[in-house]
C-alpha cells in the first residue's frame, strides 16, 4: 500500500551539545529517546499530536502510518523516530522539545530524513543540528550509501512554492552550514497520498557523515533511491524523463543567494 510522505524541514552520536540559554542542571536533564516498542507509544502519540503536528499543519502523516512502519514489519522501508526533551518517560513531567523521523530504503541502501520538528522554545540552540546529525550517522553506520533530505528550493520561488523566499534561504543555508549540499539534479517529490499532486518545489539535499561530502555522487545511487522512494509512496515508478535526467555523476553544490 503506498504510504503518505512529506518533506522534511531539514544533519551525533557522542558529540557534546551545549545550550546557550540553560544552566548545566537543565542540560543534564535533556534526553533523546529512540522509539522502539509499544512502551513508548504514548510518548510517540504526544509528540505526533503536539510538536510535530504544529510544525506540519498541512502535511501530516497519520500516526497510524508511523506505528505500522515501526512495528508491523510490513513497510517497504525501515523507520526510526527519536524524540528529545526532559523526563520523557514520566507522563506527568515530560517536556517534549523536538523530534526527528527518518527511514532507510533497503533496496537502494539510502536513507531519508522525512521530518524534523523543534518546539519554538528550543529553536536556535543546537538541538535540530544534533538530531539531524545523529540520524544521518545512524543511517551511515547501518550501511547507507547516501542520506538525503528534502527542502523547499528558493530557486523555484513563484512557481507554486507556498513559502516566503527568505524562509527558504534560511532553511537551506542552515542545512548547508551543517554540512549538507544540494543534489544538483531535478527532483520531484512523489505524491503525498492518493489523489494529491506531486511536489515540484523541492530540492534534494545530501547529508554528511563524519567526513565532508565529496564533490559528486554517483548518479546510480540517486536514481536507485528515487525509484525506490516512488515505489514506496506511489506504488509506481517515477516519470522516465525524471530518471533519465539524472547524470552519471551528480554534483553536490552549495547554493548561494
Amino acid at each position: 500500500m503506498p504510504r503518505c510522505h512529506a518533506a522534511a524541514s531539514v544533519a551525533s552520536g557522542t558529540q557534546v551539545w551545549q545550550r546557550r540559554t540553560v544552566d548545566s542542571e537543565q542540560e543534564q536533564e535533556l534526553e533523546i529517546v529512540a522509539i522502539e516498542d509499544h512502551d513508548d507509544e504514548g510518548l510517540l502519540d504526544e509528540f505526533h499530536g503536539g510538536v510535530y503536528w504544529e510544525a506540519f499543519p498541512d502535511q501530516q502523516e497519520p500516526v497510524e502510518v508511523w506505528k505500522r512502519a515501526l512495528w508491523s514489519g510490513t513497510a517497504p522501508y525501515e523507520m526510526a523516530v527519536r524524540i528529545a526533551g526532559r523526563a520523557l518517560r514520566d507522563r506527568a513531567r515530560r517536556q517534549i522539545l523536538g523530534g526527528i523521523a527518518f527511514e532507510r530504503y533497503p533496496r537502494s541502501g539510502c536513507g531519508l530524513v522525512t521530518y524534523m520538528a523543534i518546539a519554538p522554545a528550543a529553536r536556535r540552540q543546537g538541538l535540530g543540528k544534533r538530531l539531524q546529525r545523529d540520524a544521518a550517522l545512524a543511517m551511515f553506520a547501518a550501511g547507507a550509501r547516501a542520506v538525503f533530505g528534502e527542502v523547499n528550493d528558493p530557486r523555484l520561488v513563484g512557481l507554486g512554492v507556498d513559502e516566503p523566499v527568505e524562509a527558504m534561504w534560511r532553511r537551506l543555508e542552515r542545512n548547508q552550514a551543517w554540512g549538507a549540499r544540494v543534489v544538483d539534479t531535478r527532483y520531484v517529490q512523489p505524491a503525498l497520498a492518493p489523489g494529491l499532486l506531486r511536489d515540484h518545489g523541492l530540492c534534494l539535499i545530501a547529508l554528511a557523515s563524519e567526513q565532508p561530502l565529496p564533490a559528486t555522487l554517483p548518479g546510480r545511487i540517486v536514481r536507485d533511491f528515487v525509484e525506490e522512494l516512488y515505489a514506496a509512496t506511489e506504488g509506481a515508478p517515477p516519470d522516465a524523463a525524471l530518471v533519465a535526467a539524472i547524470p552519471a555523476d551528480v554534483a553536490l553544490i552549495e547554493l548561494r543567494r
